[in-house]
C-alpha cells in the first residue's frame, strides 16, 4: 500500500510542478480527472523545518521533515450513500479515516467508522487549513485526533450539532466495554458583520483506561471529562479566534483524586496583501494538581502562491513557569488539492 501510494503521490507532484506557472489551467485539470462527485481524489504533501534557536530539542530540535503524505479517496453514491478512505503514509498509524456514511438531508447525516470526531475548533481544521503549523498544547494535551464509532451531525440554517458515541480508545478496539461521548453545538452568524461569526460549545464524556489523554498527554485510569467554549470571527481582512478547554481526569499518575488540565488559546490575524496573512497566538495550558501554569507565543506569516501551492512560517516563544525559556523557527512548504 506505501509503495502504491507513494508512486501515486510523486506522479501527481511531478505533475503539478511542471506546470505550476499555469494554475488556472492545472487546477481545472485535476478537477476534471481526478475529482467527481462517486470518486474524489484529494492530496496533502507537506514539507518542513524546525530550527531551534538555542540548539535544544524544543519542537524536534534542528530538523527538516516529511511532515504529511495524505491520500483521500472519497464519493457520494446514489446521492445518499458516502465513504471516505485517508491515508498518511509518513507516519504510524497510515490508516486515518475509513468510514461510510448515509444523508437524509443537510439537517441529518450519520457516519460509521474510523474518523476525526468535530469537538474542538483547533482540531476540526485539515492540516493544510490550520492558520499555524501546529496545533494548540491544550488540545495535544486532551482530544484524540481519530476515533472508532458511529456520529450524527447536521446543519439547520445556521445551528450546527454534532453528536458521537465511541470506543474512546482511538483507532483501537473497545478495551472496556464502555462507550465514550462526543457532542458539539455551533451556531454561525453571517450578516451582522462583513464576514462569519461562529459560536461553539462542545463537551466529551467516558471511561477510557489504559489510554493515553490526547496526543501526548497523560496516561488514563478511568474516567474523563472535556469541555469547552470556542469563537471564531472573520472577516475579508481580520481573524479573530479564541477557545477554552478542560478535563477532568482520572490519571495513572494522581490515583486518589481527579487531576484538572486546562487551557485557552487566542488567535488573531490580519491579511496584509491579498494571499498574505500575518498572524499572532497566545496560548496556556496547566495542570491543578501538578501546580503549572506555561505559556508560548506563536507569530506567523501564511503566503499562497497559487491555488494549490502554500508556505507558513512560524516564529515560537515557550515560557514554561518552571524551568528554561525556549525559542524556535518553523518553515512549511505544501501542494492540496
Amino acid at each position: 500500500m506505501k509503495k502504491i501510494t507513494l508512486i501515486i503521490l510523486s506522479g501527481i507532484i511531478f505533475l503539478t510542478s511542471t506546470v505550476f506557472a499555469q494554475e488556472d489551467s492545472i487546477s481545472e485539470l485535476l478537477k476534471s480527472k481526478l475529482q467527481h462527485e462517486e470518486f474524489t481524489l484529494n492530496v496533502l504533501v507537506q514539507a518542513g523545518l524546525r530550527y531551534s534557536l538555542a540548539n535544544d530539542k524544543f519542537q524536534g530540535g534542528r530538523t527538516f521533515e516529511a511532515t504529511n503524505a495524505r491520500l483521500s479517496l472519497r464519493g457520494m453514491l446514489d446521492g445518499k450513500f458516502y465513504y471516505r478512505l485517508f491515508f498518511n503514509t509518513v507516519r504510524e498509524p497510515n490508516l486515518l479515516d475509513a468510514f461510510l456514511g448515509y444523508r437524509h438531508s443537510n439537517a441529518l447525516r450519520i457516519t460509521a467508522g474510523a474518523m476525526k470526531p468535530r469537538q474542538t475548533l483547533d482540531y476540526i481544521p485539515d492540516p493544510g487549513s490550520t492558520d499555524f503549523i501546529d496545533r494548540t498544547k491544550i488540545t495535544g494535551l486532551l482530544v484524540q485526533s481519530r476515533e472508532i464509532g458511529v456520529s450524527v451531525e447536521g446543519d439547520v440554517k445556521g445551528l450546527y450539532y454534532y453528536s458521537g458515541i465511541f470506543n474512546g480508545n482511538k483507532l483501537s478496539s473497545n478495551n472496556n466495554n464502555k462507550f465514550y461521548g462526543i457532542a458539539r453545538l455551533q451556531y454561525t452568524f453571517n450578516n451582522i458583520i462583513p464576514g462569519s461569526l461562529q459560536i461553539a460549545v462542545q463537551g466529551s464524556y467516558g471511561e477510557s483506561p489504559n489510554v493515553r489523554s490526547g496526543s501526548f498527554g497523560p496516561m488514563l485510569r478511568g474516567e474523563r471529562m472535556i469541555y469547552g467554549g470556542d469563537v471564531r470571527l472573520e472577516t475579508d481582512r481580520f481573524l479573530l479566534a479564541c477557545e477554552y478547554l478542560a478535563g477532568q481526569l482520572e490519571l495513572m499518575d494522581i490515583t486518589d483524586r481527579k487531576e484538572k488540565i486546562y487551557g485557552y488559546y487566542v488567535t488573531a490575524g490580519y491579511k496584509m496583501f491579498k494571499e498574505t496573512m500575518l498572524l499572532g497566538r497566545c496560548q496556556s495550558w496547566g495542570r491543578q494538581e501538578m501546580n503549572y501554569q506555561d505559556y508560548q507565543f506563536t507569530f506567523g506569516i501564511n503566503h499562497q502562491f497559487t491555488e494549490l501551492a502554500s508556505f507558513q512560517c512560524n516564529f515560537d516563544s515557550y515560557l514554561p513557569e518552571k524551568g528554561d525559556e525556549q525559542y524556535g523557527l518553523s518553515f512549511l512548504l505544501q501542494i492540496q488539492f
